[in-house]
């Protein structure tokens, strides 16, 4: 597919999640590292390779809000009508995105599906996508702030964290 083209509204996920796969793919290559997709069995987005040591990818996503989500979304979906966005104000966006991204991160931890992968698999990596057109580089610094303390109080499932933005810039939380 090609960007611009329509597609089912089930079909943006996965080709969303791919699309963030080849760019981490791209990213680890910047690094030094050969990553090699081996599986996409949902969950975890994909079983991997990292230098020959297997490994998984969960992706999810921070959204401005649901609406934002869903004007997005349902622009690419041809089984959807769209739903633009809504004229609303914003207020103290910095303080309520970084709960929301809070929240993505910590259902992540407590999902059994992840839980039940890591003990297969052991340690993964969580991509994390900051999907609002407030993100910039001082919001990005205070993201990975509040990811790196969610990371140290985890329970080690995921052994690397990344936060990534619209350019599929990756940032790894420490």
């Amino acid at each position: 597919m090609m960007i611009g083209d329509i597609m089912k509204h089930r079909e943006i996920q996965s080709k969303h999640e791919l699309f963030v796969l080849l760019k981490f793919k791209e990213y680890m290559s910047q690094e030094g590292k050969v990553l090699i997709i081996k599986d996409r069995p949902d969950p975890p987005d994909a079983i991997v390779t990292i230098d020959d040591e297997i490994s998984w990818i969960e992706i999810s996503d921070v959204w401005l809000d649901s609406d934002f989500a869903e004007s997005t979304t349902s622009f690419v979906a041809e089984d959807k009508e769209h739903m633009p966005s809504r004229n609303t104000f914003c207020v103290d966006i910095d303080d309520s995105y970084e709960v929301k991204a809070s929240q993505v991160i910590s259902k992540k931890y407590k999902k059994k599906t992840i839980s039940d992968t890591h003990r297969v698999y052991g340690a993964g990596i969580l991509l994390v996508g900051l999907y609002s057109p407030f993100v910039a580089a001082g919001e990005i610094k205070s993201l990975l702030k509040m990811a790196s303390k969610l990371k140290k109080r985890g329970d080690g499932r995921f052994g690397e964290i990344y936060l990534y933005d619209w350019s599929t810039d990756f940032y790894q939380v420490l």
